[in-house]
């Protein structure tokens, strides 16, 4: 066969353009998704996942040490994701990166039966927003005491905003301390949960956010310990059998060298849960406490087993350990295409 009859029979046989979904068509996409339906959809991800059914790639972490950072901000940083289901119909290609208050990102999806593209979401990031919310929301189904009256986010950026969007659908608290380096960002949040009718204060202190709180939400870029075992004596009193249960959702840690938490206070944990414990292991808060010797691999549950059987939370404290996993990615991208192709719903509260 010629060169010619070649590309004459490749374009005979060219499949079907992916459906692209421009930022606008994604926001719509996303608002129309239930709550509940997207965290359920992460459960069976990382239940998948923990069973060995996912494949998933080496993640790609530009803009972070090792690498040079990126001019644009140093905290900044892009990762590239990909996984699938194994037997299922797709396989999922994500870029998300971010930094000094800018987002951006898409998701690509491909056949794994042609191989050919079938989606572009140009979502700007927020496919990936979404999906770490919702991990941390269903960390809080399972493991925030079940009479929690105050919540901390410490950091005040877009995946605070997100984290509480989700949280607001599994738990009744409405009262948040807020605290961030930047103080007008902590301001402009706090303002924002009161307009949605969130009881919001901006914190004195991070001491202060931290002491209260039965569940703490750390969604920082952070690359040493901002909380402190010392501030939170009641903490470590609840972790040795003492009054209070807590959790940590653990979210800003996401790469080599990262740590929003003191290794002591991991070490006083009940339970170390991990999205990934080989990704957690190397890039998330659990990297330090690990690699110090504070606490045991073996020790740490991965995500997926746990809710892949009967639990009981243990008393004190639990720490989530959230990397983001590439089957969420894997996950969101195929609710994303449902929600496309589905009839208008009225249920969603995003």
């Amino acid at each position: 066969m010629s060169i010619d009859s070649w590309f004459a029979s490749m374009a005979a046989a060219e499949p079907e353009p992916p459906r692209v979904f421009h930022f606008s068509e994604c926001l719509s996409i996303i608002s129309a998704l239930p709550p509940a339906d997207v965290i359920s959809a992460m459960a069976d991800g990382f239940i998948a996942f923990s069973r060995g059914l996912v494949s998933v790639a080496p993640i790609q972490t530009l803009g972070q040490p090792p690498l040079a950072h990126f001019v644009g901000h140093p905290d900044a940083q892009a990762c590239v994701k990909s996984a699938y289901v194994n037997g299922g119909s797709v396989f999922v290609a994500k870029v998300a990166a971010g930094g000094g208050g800018l987002n951006s990102g898409l998701v690509l999806v491909f056949s794994q039966t042609t191989f050919a593209p079938r989606a572009v979401f140009l979502d700007g990031g927020f496919l990936t927003e979404l999906r770490t919310a919702a991990a941390g929301a269903l960390s809080a189904q399972h493991f925030a005491p079940a009479d929690l009256s105050t919540i901390a986010v410490i950091g005040c950026g877009v995946q605070a905003r997100w984290q509480l969007r989700l949280l607001a659908s599994v738990v009744s608290c409405r009262r948040v301390l807020s605290w961030a380096r930047r103080p007008e960002q902590m301001h402009a949040l706090v303002a924002e949960l009161r307009r949605d009718g969130w009881a919001s204060e901006a914190a004195p202190s991070l001491e202060a956010a931290c002491a209260d709180a039965q569940l703490l939400i750390t969604v920082t870029p952070a690359r040493e310990p901002l909380i402190q075992l010392q501030w939170l004596n009641r903490i470590a009193e609840a972790a040795s059998g003492g009054r209070r249960d807590v959790l940590i959702n653990a979210i800003g840690a996401d790469a080599p060298g990262k740590q929003e938490l003191d290794t002591a206070l991991v070490a006083a944990a009940s339970l170390c849960v991990a999205d990934s414990r080989a990704q957690c292991f190397e890039r998330g808060e659990l990297q330090h406490a690990i690699r110090a010797g504070l606490i045991q691999s073996d020790a740490v549950v991965e995500f997926g087993a746990w809710l892949d059987g009967p639990r009981v939370r243990p008393r004190g404290l639990v720490i989530f350990d959230s990397t983001g996993v590439a089957v969420q990615d894997a996950k969101i991208a195929e609710l994303a295409l449902e929600q496309a192709s589905a009839p208008a719903r009225s249920d969603s509260k995003l």
